[in-house]
């Protein structure tokens, strides 16, 4: 099945109530990430979206946040999909690769110009969406409306 990398913080995760805290202790503590919310429109898009495409999440997170991740994106109602996190850029590059060589990637969704990076190294189509305020009828517009062109 066709998949698609979709990007947390900042794409479908609006934690900005924890900008705040970055640097200390309590920016990663559990009840924090609980409180974050969905990018409006995210989570209807996505489920709309894993009705044809196989979804990954991947996000710039300490590995140790995954079980919480899981919990987020459970509680706000996002479709199943595997979950790869790393703080680095680098490794993140690395895990995209290597997914790239497992998954037919067909898009990669994101916020920030080194998501564009990770999806042009894996030569997959890249949507660079307004951090936490995407516009979700754009992703529509090119992986839904489309969608039997590129199912392959």
């Amino acid at each position: 099945m066709n998949t698609i990398l979709v990007f947390i913080d900042g794409t479908i995760c609006d934690d900005r109530h924890r900008l705040q805290l970055y640097g200390t202790s309590h920016f990663n503590q559990v009840e924090n990430i609980l409180n974050d919310i969905s990018v409006i429109g995210s989570v209807e898009c996505l489920n709309e979206l894993h009705e044809h495409f196989n979804i990954i999440y991947i996000g710039a997170r300490p590995e140790q946040m995954k079980e919480v991740t899981l919990e987020w994106l459970i509680r706000t109602g996002f479709p199943n999909g595997q979950i790869y996190l790393s703080e680095k850029q680098e490794d993140r590059l690395k895990i995209a690769n290597a997914l790239s060589k497992k998954y037919d990637i067909v898009a990669g969704i994101g916020d920030r110009w080194d998501d564009n990076e990770l999806h042009l190294e894996i030569g997959c189509m890249s949507l660079i969406l307004e951090e936490y305020k995407g516009n979700w009828n754009t992703v529509r517009k090119y992986l839904l409306k489309p969608v039997n062109t590129m199912i392959k």
